[in-house]
């Protein structure tokens, strides 16, 4: 016979509060270096594999640094009008960028020379980005059109049309590289299919779209414009998930960190915020002297870099980031050997793990769960109630109750004595917000049960009296906060702040 499992108390999840682990994650971010570029920093891209460079671009030039020495490693300046998105290859060896002059050009970041010059914008090209397989560009420009270069060849592959503005943000899916996404001043983000070179779902964000990030498996996309910022279930025909509203001026980036579970945002308030994508609530907020422009995490969230309008590169550090991916992965013992046959010999159970041949020790029930486990409900409610149990597990039991069908017949016909403590449990504790649904049922019930007999003792008069006015304070209370909540709300409205 199965053993009876222990009553679950109900525990109420605390509020985040400011010494939250994500708190504590962005707050061990220290101060590395400040460095000053030659105009607004617009872009930031970071590769995926040693030694981790990353870019920015800013004016004329298009910087790689060192995640090692937080300092420029190579300088590419080969440019006769603005650089615009200066992408690094997830291997760190190329660097593609668009330009005012309508080109877009594709650098070796160990030589600094043009590898590719490739031609067909006719204006200012302000996105690129290497495809998932690192043999295809992706560059977006103010002439609506989205192409798609073969980088080997210098060939264009495909030209798609559907925006009627211009375009100033692009995202790639890792898990499937042939669809794209596209984010355009008309209001729009576009998924298009790259086998077909045809538009598949239109989503309107309400606003010029500033920047956009698409989750690994491609069924979530996130877009900014204006202040806010969009999620969308892609797998579910762009059915909005949430909008988030928490910066006072445009967004001008959206960043996922390494991990891909947090996003980050960048804005024209000097402010960058993190969120936590299982929530969508914000973890984390920094504010910088400058606009800020762009903004990411370098590889195992070792660095964070921001760049300001400005002009300066802002560079935190993280004391102990996570271990970096191996380059290579460990070789796979070989069958037959001596490794082979003790594979698993140091292994440890894990906790989930159904240990047999091993006697564990019953866990010792408490008087209430021993009440419960013998269907004596009145004995095991008379015990938490009475005695100095706190009133997470009184409630608790009085749900069990509730569930077991058992509540009437455990309050009904009481004396005195009995009924007593069960009201001055009510009046102390039916206030309170957390327990305060499950209270007044109990309430309503002993109202029922006992309003006839009312006037016959003059100490259970007297509590229900208690807890009548109790009651009739607590409305008072709520309907004052309604009336203030209102006013707040409507002042928030005029000056703007909602």
């Amino acid at each position: 016979m199965a053993d009876l499992k222990k009553l679950i108390v109900q525990e109420n999840k605390k509020v985040l509060t400011k010494s939250n682990p994500e708190e504590r994650f962005w707050k061990k971010f220290k101060f590395a270096a400040a460095i000053k570029e030659f105009g607004a920093v617009t872009h930031l891209s970071f590769s995926h594999e040693a030694p981790y460079y990353y870019t920015v671009t800013s004016g004329t030039k298009v910087n790689v640094y060192s995640v090692k020495t937080n300092a420029v490693h190579q300088s590419i300046s080969r440019f006769k009008k603005t650089a615009y998105s200066g992408c690094i290859r997830r291997d760190g060896k190329l660097v593609v960028a668009g330009s005012e002059d309508n080109s877009v050009q594709v650098f070796e970041v160990g030589t600094r020379s043009i590898l590719r010059q490739l031609t067909g914008h006719v204006r200012p090209c302000h996105v690129t980005k290497f495809d998932q397989d690192n043999t295809h560009i992706l560059s977006a420009a103010d002439d609506k059109t989205l192409r798609c270069w073969d980088l080997p060849t210098g060939e264009e592959i495909l030209c798609m049309k559907g925006h009627d503005d211009y375009i100033r943000s692009a995202a790639t899916v890792a898990m499937c590289p042939d669809i794209w996404f596209s984010g355009s001043y008309d209001h729009t983000v576009k998924m298009w299919d790259k086998r077909s070179g045809e538009c598949t779902l239109t989503l309107d964000h309400g606003s010029p779209v500033e920047s956009l990030v698409v989750l690994p498996t491609g069924g979530i996309a996130i877009s900014s414009g204006s202040n806010k910022i969009k999620v969308w279930d892609v797998h579910r025909s762009g059915t909005q998930l949430t909008t988030l509203s928490n910066h006072q001026k445009t967004i001008t980036c959206l960043a996922l960190d390494f991990s891909n579970t947090r996003l980050l945002s960048a804005s024209l308030d000097h402010q960058v915020k993190m969120y936590d994508l299982s929530t969508y609530k914000v973890t984390h907020s920094i504010k910088y002297s400058a606009p800020v422009l762009a903004i990411g995490t370098t590889a195992n969230n070792s660095h964070l870099i921001a760049g300001c309008n400005d002009g300066i590169v802002h560079i935190r550090e993280h004391p102990s980031p996570a271990p970096l991916p191996l380059k290579r992965p460990l070789s796979a013992v070989q069958p037959g050997s001596g490794a082979y046959f003790a594979r698993g010999k140091n292994l440890l159970p894990a906790k989930t793990d159904a240990v047999s041949g091993k006697e564990t020790k019953r866990k010792k029930l408490s008087q209430y769960d021993l009440h419960l486990k013998r269907f004596q409900y009145r004995e095991a409610f008379d015990h938490v109630v009475s005695s100095r149990h706190s009133p997470d597990i009184v409630v608790s039991v009085l749900l069990e109750l509730f569930r077991r069908d058992a509540i009437k017949r455990v309050l009904s016909g009481r004396n005195e004595e009995t009924l007593q403590p069960i009201l001055t449990f009510l009046v102390n504790h039916v206030t309170n917000p957390r327990h305060c649904s499950v209270l007044c049922d109990v309430a309503h019930i002993l109202t029922d049960l006992y309003s006839p007999v009312l006037g016959m003792s003059p100490a259970i008069d007297k509590l229900f009296e208690k807890l009548n006015k109790r009651l009739k304070f607590e409305l008072k209370v709520q309907e004052r906060y309604m009336k203030l909540q209102g006013a707040m709300q409507c002042f928030f409205t005029a000056t703007g702040l909602s």
